[in-house]
């Protein structure tokens, strides 16, 4: 058995119900702010701290279909506002840590480049130091090294909210981000996307492993 099959047999022993519950919205809440708190986030954390229990994490992204890798990507960019509402550093931790599981099942990485923006300042709003949560992280997560590594080589105001469009705002249920000035992409923002993208050839073998996976699923369907 590969080492790959051996990761894949072992989603038996982890309980991947969090990532799978659907989530439904009505036609009046079509147009109205998601929320920032799902009621499975408490799940999604017990999966983490599990996983990482059984010294596993660093292959967890090699366990989950892109769909369950989405919900965790969606977890971490919660968590960088439900870790500022509940005072809580270690919330931002995991949910940096769910984001960077997510990472190689994105299919573009620039749409995740703002993200990182507000893990950053929710670190620097918590009194941590987002260059050490980062790496931190990375370290649980070695996949996403080099994504990380490419983070930090930008300049300070290309790690910044005003850079991504994004703002500290808050709604009814406590602090939140907002984007702003949304509208189209200027030349100065283009450029600071496409610029020292954060692709390393070790992160795309994982994603050509993965897409290779997926392939031999669906003809095995």
């Amino acid at each position: 058995m590969s080492h790959l099959e051996g990761d894949m047999a072992d989603r038996k022993n982890y309980d991947f119900h969090s990532l799978n519950i659907p989530r439904e919205f009505s036609r009046d809440e079509i147009y109205l702010p998601r929320p920032v708190e799902l009621p499975q986030d408490g799940e999604v954390l017990s999966l983490l701290r599990a996983v990482d229990s059984r010294h596993e994490l660093a292959y967890m992204h090699s366990l989950l279909d892109r769909s369950e890798a989405a919900q965790l990507g969606g977890f971490g960019c919660r968590a960088t506002m439900i870790a500022i509402r509940k005072q809580d550093p270690e919330i931002l931790r995991w949910g940096l840590v769910a984001f960077l599981i997510w990472i190689p099942h994105s299919d573009d990485f620039r749409d995740d480049l703002p993200v990182m923006a507000l893990f950053g300042h929710s670190a620097k709003k918590l009194g941590l130091s987002p260059w050490r949560e980062f790496r931190r992280a990375a370290k649980r997560v070695p996949v996403a090294r080099g994504w990380v590594r490419g983070w930090l080589l930008r300049l300070p105001w290309e790690r910044s909210l005003k850079a991504w469009r994004y703002a500290e705002s808050a709604d009814d249920d406590g602090f939140c981000y907002q984007q702003t000035n949304v509208g189209p992409m200027t030349p100065e923002m283009r450029d600071m996307i496409e610029s020292r993208a954060p692709m390393t050839p070790e992160l795309r073998a994982v994603i050509e492993e993965i897409e290779e996976r997926a392939r031999k699923r669906k003809r095995r369907l």
